[in-house]
This record gives structure tokens, C-alpha cells and sequence, in this order.
């Protein structure tokens, strides 16, 4: 009960400092997908390193918003779905520039508020195997030379949020979403000390608004195990284990659309 009340005032108080600073967010990067082209018309967007045609690839008529999405598929079993020696094939911003800024990437001492939605595309359920079911991640906060800060993914049958030894569930039962948008919103000041602090919010298809799924303050959210200096944000599909799981599903798709980075004081 204790938990629960401190976790219900941390949320507040995160929401309360959000609210008054809504004056001064300023959008850094809209990736929208509305150019009908893989990189949403913004040079050096990267939509997947994987050297399969059809590992990234636009999709008409089934955007979260407007016209267009970017759709990502990975054969865990074929190596044109490999990239960086892994089943993998992600979109990155790392490289994006506006002017000074690298508004795909994330450091120490940046307030910034994320959003994006997720279609899983004809998903196979989980078939309730026991022992270990892989993770299908779908975003990533990547820290350079290091592993992620953040990631969402689909295990068993729930959409998790995993970082650094801890998880929080986002979605209980992604079932009943198959082929349905599913919207994500994150607030995160970066910082490798207890200083960091995020929330974490989900707005499935049907919902009249979001809802606070994982909240942590005090918490050093950029990572100081790793050496990197800074991250990148990723979307698409990595299925880092499926090969070791006997029985994973070969052929995922995800579809990914309206992409912000919002820059708060």
C-alpha cells in the first residue's frame, strides 16, 4: 500500500511539472511517414539496415494517422533479416541532423517527451509453451556502446517494458490489439544519476486517453554502465533470442507511425 501511494504521487507530481512546462515543449522530429517513402522525406532517416526487400516498407491505408506507415518485417530463420549479426530490422534517427542538434539522439541532461504508435500486423499468439518465450522488441532507447536504456516488446503474450534489471507491463494481453494501433507516450529526463526520472503512458484502440503504466523517479535513466556518451531512438523489429526458443513464430511484421521527440525545458 505504501508503494502505491508513493508511486500514485510520483505520477502527479511528474504530470503536475509536465502540464506547466507545456508552454515551452517544442517539437524536434515528426516522422510521420505522409512522403510515402521509407524515410519520411527527413535525410539521413536510416527505415532498417537488414538487406531484405521487404524488411521495411510503406504501407498504404493502414496508418495510425493520414495515409502511410512504415511496416517492418523479420524471418528469424533467412539472413536478409539480419543486421548487426542478429535477427533484426530497425529504423534509427541517430544520424538525423537540425542544424546543431541530433534530434534522434538522447543524453545526459535532456528533458524530451517521446511519442509513437504500434500495429502489430497478423500477430501469432503465443502458444503457451512452458519454459523460456522470446521478446519481440518493438522500440528501443539505444545507448551507444551499450545496450538499451529502455525497450518495448511483446513476450508471451504481454507488451513489457524492460530497463536495466527491472520490467513493468504495459499491456496485459496484446490479443485482444492484434491488427489494432496501440499509442505510446514517454517522458524521460536523461540522466546517469537519481537525478532521471520517466513515465511511461499507453492509449490502446478504443480508449478515450492515456494511461499511466510505469513511473520511476530517482532513477539514473541514461545508463552510466555503458561507455557511450549519448543514444538513439529505434523502431522495428529485433528478435534477439527467437532462434535459441524452440517453436518461435519465423515471420513477424510490426508497423510503426506518428514518431515525436518533444524537447521540454
Amino acid at each position: 500500500m505504501r508503494a502505491m501511494r508513493t508511486y500514485l504521487r510520483l505520477a502527479a507530481g511528474l504530470a503536475a511539472l509536465t502540464a506547466s512546462a507545456a508552454f515551452a515543449q517544442t517539437t524536434r522530429l515528426n516522422i510521420d511517414y505522409e512522403t510515402g517513402t521509407t524515410d519520411s522525406g527527413i535525410f539521413r532517416l536510416v527505415a532498417t539496415e537488414a538487406p531484405a526487400a521487404d524488411a521495411a516498407y510503406i504501407v498504404d491505408g493502414e496508418a495510425r494517422s493520414g495515409r502511410y506507415a512504415l511496416a517492418h518485417k523479420v524471418t528469424w530463420t533467412d539472413p536478409g533479416y539480419v543486421s548487426f549479426g542478429a535477427p533484426r530490422s530497425e529504423a534509427h534517427a541517430s544520424s538525423v541532423r537540425d542544424g546543431a542538434l541530433k534530434p534522434g539522439q538522447y543524453a545526459p541532461g535532456q528533458h524530451r517527451l517521446y511519442t509513437f504508435s504500434v500495429m502489430l500486423k497478423d500477430w501469432e499468439d503465443w502458444n503457451g509453451a512452458p519454459g523460456p518465450a522470446p521478446v519481440d522488441i518493438v522500440w528501443q532507447f539505444k545507448h551507444f556502446n551499450g545496450g538499451p536504456d529502455f525497450y518495448v516488446g511483446v513476450r508471451r503474450n504481454q507488451m513489457i517494458l524492460r530497463y536495466g534489471e527491472k520490467q513493468a507491463v504495459l499491456i496485459d494481453d496484446v490479443r485482444p490489439y492484434d491488427n489494432r494501433w496501440l499509442d505510446f507516450r514517454f517522458e524521460i529526463y536523461w540522466a546517469k544519476d537519481d537525478s532521471g526520472y520517466y513515465t511511461a503512458e499507453v492509449k490502446r484502440d478504443g480508449d478515450a486517453d492515456y494511461t499511466l503504466k510505469a513511473a520511476e523517479a530517482a532513477y539514473p535513466t541514461f545508463d552510466p554502465a555503458y561507455a557511450g556518451t549519448a543514444g538513439t531512438i529505434q523502431w522495428g523489429l529485433y528478435r534477439p533470442d527467437a532462434a535459441k526458443v524452440p517453436g518461435a513464430t519465423p515471420t513477424r511484421i510490426v508497423l510503426h507511425d506518428d514518431i515525436r521527440v518533444i524537447e521540454l525545458p
